[in-house]
């Protein structure tokens, strides 16, 4: 039976591989969940899509719509997620949740997101680690651009500051996520207004300035979306820096504007597309005439060098906000919340009662 990859869509003459590519991240992960398969008390509905380092799946828990994010095997790979999930885990405890990151749901049945923000199951010979979170309307960026690979330039505005906004208060927590793709986040497209909404799934190496040295390691990040100052570098030789971040903004954003990705990685190898990008060598930006300005954040925003680069994604939002302005809001429901009809009908309850109540006196006087 021939086999597709999910991820880099090379097929396979037999069935005991995921992918005949070594270096595939879907090879990765030995056990990839189907529709039907369960994770414990997790009946997965499909896989959304295979990360370098976890596999994202839409799945159902307790009769509720989720996502679950599974780490591949490996300490690496399993000390990414737990950082991942113990950081949402300590935005919701201090009420700091945001809407553009995963809203954390309990690992388990009858446990809390403060006693359990991640859990670990045996499956197929492996330990592996995982997380819920709540479900969000939206397909990864990637699936997106394979059926439009550009966007109206509107659309590619509004996503790019909600990611960089994102971005941005990553970095305000004094977290670095030096790993963003369009495989990283879930879009949708409201209706009214006709404007993207994004969620970024996937937090990179989601670590700090004092920790950077220890945690990061480079096989999480897509090659083709390293930052040049990453590559052959030695991890006691890392630097934190917000540019790094920037020029993952920026490489997404490239590609949202010519088309394709910058750097070509489909059918190559890590060590091919690593000098691809450390020599510069990209897709022509074929979008000076239309949309000259955002091009150039783009071009700037992708320097070689990070001197070359915005210095934040603050200043990289701010520079899109002047060309698209704010994102629109969602457009308000005319129907009252559920809490609000709650609140409505226990006045209403409580008026009738003091007026049953009043009646009942007036005609016992």
């Amino acid at each position: 039976m021939k086999q597709v990859c999910l991820l880099c869509g090379r097929i396979s003459a037999g069935g005991d591989l995921f992918c005949q590519e070594t270096y595939c991240p879907g090879e990765m992960s030995r056990t990839i969940l189907s529709a039907g398969d369960w994770f414990g008390d997790i009946e997965i509905v499909k896989p959304i899509i295979v990360l370098r380092s976890a596999v994202l799946y839409e799945a159902t828990h307790q009769k509720t719509r989720i996502y679950l994010k599974v780490a591949h095997p490996g300490a690496e790979n399993k000390e990414r997620l737990k950082r991942e999930a113990e950081f949402l885990q300590a935005l919701q405890l201090r009420k700091l949740h945001q809407q553009t990151l995963p809203q954390l749901l309990p690992a388990y049945a009858n446990t809390t997101v403060a006693v359990d923000a991640y859990g670990k199951t045996m499956l197929g010979g492996h330990l592996l680690y995982f997380y819920l979170f709540e479900h969000f309307e939206g397909e990864p960026l990637r699936d997106v651009l394979r059926r439009n690979p550009q966007l109206w330039v509107s659309h590619v505005g509004w996503l790019m500051i909600s990611l960089a906004a994102t971005v941005n208060y990553l970095h305000m927590q004094g977290r670095y996520h030096f790993g963003l793709s369009p495989d990283s986040l879930l879009v949708r497209f409201d209706e009214k207004p006709n404007v993207p909404r994004i969620l970024l799934f996937d937090l990179g190496v989601v670590t700090d300035k004092a920790h950077l040295k220890q945690d990061w390691y480079a096989f999480a990040v897509p090659p083709a979306y390293t930052a040049p100052e990453l590559i052959d570098t030695e991890p006691g030789q890392l630097v934190a820096d917000y540019r790094t971040d920037v020029y993952g903004l920026g490489m997404v954003l490239y590609e949202l504007l010519v088309g394709q990705p910058a750097v070509s990685f489909r059918l190559r190898g890590d060590s091919e597309v690593l000098h691809a990008v450390t020599r510069g060598q990209r897709v022509p930006m074929n979008r000076i005439e239309d949309v000259r300005t955002t091009a150039q954040i783009a071009s700037q925003a992708t320097g070689l060098e990070p001197a070359e680069r915005q210095k934040t994604a603050y200043e990289f939002a701010q520079q899109l906000r002047a060309l698209f302005g704010d994102v629109p809001p969602p457009k308000r429901s005319p129907w009252p919340s559920l809490n609000t009809l709650f609140i409505a009908v226990v006045v209403l309850l409580i008026v009738i009662f003091l007026i049953v109540l009043a009646l009942s006196l007036s005609s016992v006087g």
